[in-house]
């Protein structure tokens, strides 16, 4: 009997030279994927941005950034306040303007001269400290806070030692074109203390 032989490749044994874009590799397929990826890469990249700008003008935002201003700058106003050297009152005074508004800076600038003239006679420096601070309430869209502050004052007559005294302030704070200044103080009776 004669058999003939088939040489031609089986179907098992992979593509033939007429299909050379038909492997795992081939480019026709990649061709394909990398348009798509970069639609998705670009949806992805648009949602997070607008993730962001929408966190980014949140209320949540506002109030923990102005929470923070507010501290801060009642912070130093409060060592402003509670620092006066008697040989450079003038100085002094300048920062309770410079961190004071409405009528607590009217009462400043009014009393100026008295002020300046009771701290020179009485020959003392005063420094502060605060010890510890916190906002109680803040209200960005009214441009308002309450800061609570424990300062250490420490006042030292000319010639003499030291003398730390312990206060528990309430600020309340305005915004302004410069930052939050003081509007209002108030002392705090600490409980045990009598004042």
């Amino acid at each position: 009997m004669n058999a003939t032989l088939d040489e031609r490749p089986a179907a098992s044994d992979g593509p033939g030279p007429e299909e050379p874009d038909s492997g795992p590799g081939a480019p026709g397929r990649l061709a394909r994927i990398l348009p798509i990826a970069a639609v998705l890469a670009a949806v992805l990249a648009l949602l997070l941005g607008a993730l962001w700008l929408f966190a980014l003008n949140s209320d949540s935002v506002q109030v923990a950034q102005a929470r923070d201003e507010a501290l801060q700058d009642a912070r130093q106003a409060v060592i402003n306040l509670n620092t006066l050297d008697h040989k450079d009152a003038q100085r002094g005074l300048d920062l309770w303007i410079q961190s004071s508004s409405g009528s607590v800076r009217d009462e400043f600038v009014k009393n100026r001269d008295a002020y300046a003239d009771l701290v020179t006679q009485q020959k003392r420096t005063t420094t502060a400290a605060v010890s510890d601070a916190a906002v109680s309430e803040v209200d960005p869209r009214a441009g308002t806070a309450r800061v609570l502050l424990g300062v250490d004052v420490t006042v030292t007559p000319e010639g003499q030692e030291p003398a730390v005294t312990r206060q528990r302030i309430e600020a309340g704070m305005t915004r302004t074109d410069e930052g939050w200044k003081v509007d209002a103080l108030e002392p705090l009776l600490t409980p045990g203390g009598g004042g």
